[in-house]
């Protein structure tokens, strides 16, 4: 069989990618597939000359990323809007319910800001997703339809915005009307564009978990943002962390996770109080108060605020604990 029987308009959404790849190594060489390959992508840029900006990357450009190349399904063609060079920036997808909490979008916010050297990666759905991108300084949107059709509609101003200062991307042809398949098909795409993949909220059933096992079958990371055990959006995350997922206990332990230090003039995490009780805790240890209760009998302070800087310190790396005595680390 000819491969232009094989790749042609109508056609090559009706192979897998994996299929169309299997050319490479079958009908004809990797360069005249290539080169065959190209000539109907010029066909396929003509036929959608109406379609404003629009753009096409298919599995042979060098502006197609090695993170997705390297999956054992990858698109072999993306069409796209906006800024393309973001596919090889450092990235990191965050993805979560729909039905979002206070506690999560809080939480989303915070995660997006406090990365805001990464290009995020998400699917632009609601909740967690759209929130993630909203709040990311440069991000990725993957969509699981056509690229000119925004799903949801209530999210047209956020696309209106990627499409303007970051980057939409989708392998279905435009104007293709998304299904119940091609959402978690597309969510290997989001999982596969980043080495990280964090997951803020989700519950029992949730298509985030589908990306989170997509990653993990990539060899890449997953974090979840541990969640209240009676609340039906925890038990998604609560669940990756269970089975090894790394746990996000704080912002300042998220920017360690990513190598991120404060930038200068920026200001610290923590208010002057806290610094004040932290330095006070360290110093009567180094005097030998150097239990639980020495310490909260000689500060005088709230317990619990006690115990909260105490269990922050030891996150640190600044103190360590035995049999209930605690020792400064330098």
């Amino acid at each position: 069989m000819n491969i232009l029987d094989i790749i042609t308009l109508k056609e090559v959404y009706k192979k897998s990618n994996k299929e169309l790849l299997e050319y490479t190594e079958t009908d004809t060489s990797p360069t005249l597939f290539k080169e065959e390959f190209e000539e109907n992508k010029r066909k396929i840029v003509q036929s959608l000359d109406k379609i404003k900006d629009l753009g096409i990357i298919t599995y042979w450009d060098e502006e197609y990323p090695d993170l997705l190349k390297n999956i054992n399904d990858p698109p072999v063609i993306l069409y796209y809007f906006g800024d393309p060079s973001l596919l090889k920036s450092k990235t990191v997808s965050i993805v979560g319910t729909r039905k979002v909490t206070d506690y999560g979008k809080s939480i989303c916010i915070e995660i997006a800001k406090a990365l805001s050297s990464y290009t995020v990666v998400s699917g632009m759905a609601y909740g967690i997703d759209s929130i993630a991108q909203r709040n990311a300084k440069k991000t990725i949107a993957v969509l699981g339809n056509g690229i000119d059709i925004i799903y949801p509609k209530s999210n047209e101003s956020l696309y209106n915005k990627i499409k303007e200062e970051g980057l939409i991307i989708s392998e279905y042809f435009p104007g293709t009307r998304a299904t119940k398949y091609t959402f978690p098909y597309r969510n290997r795409i989001i999982a596969a564009l980043s080495e990280k993949t964090i997951v803020v909220e989700a519950a029992k059933k949730s298509g985030s978990l589908i990306t989170a096992r997509y990653a993990l079958d990539y060899g890449r990371e997953v974090l979840a943002v541990p969640g209240d055990i009676t609340r039906l959006n925890s038990y998604g995350t609560n669940y990756l962390i269970y089975s090894g997922a790394t746990p996000i206990i704080s912002i300042q332990h998220l920017k360690e996770l990513f190598g991120i230090t404060n930038l200068e003039g920026e200001s610290p995490s923590e208010n002057p109080e806290e610094m004040e009780l932290k330095e006070k805790i360290l110093k009567l240890i180094n005097e030998g108060k150097n239990n639980l209760d020495s310490i909260c009998e000689t500060l005088k302070e709230d317990v619990s605020a006690i115990l909260s800087t105490i269990m922050q310190l030891e996150i640190d790396g600044k103190l360590s604990q035995e049999n209930g005595t605690y020792f400064t680390i330098n």
